[in-house]
């Protein structure tokens, strides 16, 4: 069987294809990733996007955990993975987190899966588009803060008070005492909000009663610590929408700054000064 020798001429036909055909591909991923990254710089430049700061933030660190872990285990140091989950989580017991204070903080971008990472982004998404409508986008960004840092402190003083649960070694990880804050403020702020359930229209307020009894009746498991973490969370995020509804916070009341921003809006004229 004879083959097709080709000529230098060919050859380097070829050679300019081939060339060719690896730059576009080069060069439309380049462009992709430009796009993207112009795209998360822009967002973390805005000031009135918290919602998506926060998004981000948790996405990002998805990836990050999943490529250190993927290295990890393809370089044969899968031991190491556990680590990197014992230095981003926050811990139960008192040396450990004297070692790594910055758990308090990093614990809620942590997540189990891929799985996990959706329905609490999605939950953020929802609940948090629902608080823009009467409020200022910092107060997403105080209310996820405010249950998170509160959900690690009740977890914490559970197991170095509790004669059940003292000296037991655990870690707490997930969003879940700063979305039951923000689920908790959305009741308050909203009262009537109905969301589909099922295909049912239901208030937000009886669901969410019903996911706080739920985490009620966990607290005589062994994981008591993540079910107490979110109800003071909610409890938090209760009262942090209360005091603002009653106009009690110093920085302004949810509803004044909502029905200033209304207001300036309704009045402001341009006029024409080039003329």
């Amino acid at each position: 069987m004879n083959c097709l020798k080709l000529t230098p001429l060919s050859e380097r036909i070829r050679f300019k294809i081939l060339n060719g055909i690896e730059t576009q591909y080069v060069q439309k991923h380049l462009f992709s990733m430009n796009i993207l990254y112009g795209y998360i710089r822009t967002q973390f430049k805005q000031s009135g996007n918290g919602l998506i700061k926060l998004i981000l933030i948790h996405v990002l660190s998805f990836l990050f955990i999943l490529l250190i872990s993927s290295i990890c285990y393809i370089c044969g140091y899968e031991d190491y993975i556990p680590l990197l989950y014992e230095k981003l989580t926050f811990p139960s017991l008192y040396p450990l987190l004297l070692k790594q204070p910055w758990t308090i903080i990093t614990y809620s971008f942590v997540h189990k899966s891929l799985v996990n990472l959706f329905w609490d982004l999605l939950m953020l998404h929802v609940l948090g588009q629902r608080i823009r409508t009467v409020t200022h986008a910092k107060h997403i960004l105080r209310l996820y803060f405010l249950g998170q840092v509160v959900g690690a402190v009740v977890f914490f003083i559970l197991y170095q008070f509790s004669p059940h649960f003292k000296g037991i070694a655990a870690n707490l990880m997930g969003p879940s005492a700063a979305i039951y804050a923000i689920m908790a403020a959305v009741c308050v702020l909203l009262p009537d909000l109905k969301v589909n359930f099922f295909f049912i229209s239901v208030q937000l307020k009886y669901i969410v009663m019903f996911l706080l009894v739920v985490a009620f009746m966990h607290l005589t498991s062994n994981d008591a610590g993540y079910y107490l973490a979110q109800l003071s969370g909610a409890f938090a995020g209760y009262l942090y929408a209360k005091k603002s509804k009653n106009g009690m916070d110093r920085n302004g009341s949810f509803f004044k700054i909502t029905q200033y921003n209304n207001r300036v809006k309704r009045t402001t004229k341009f006029v024409n000064i080039t003329k």
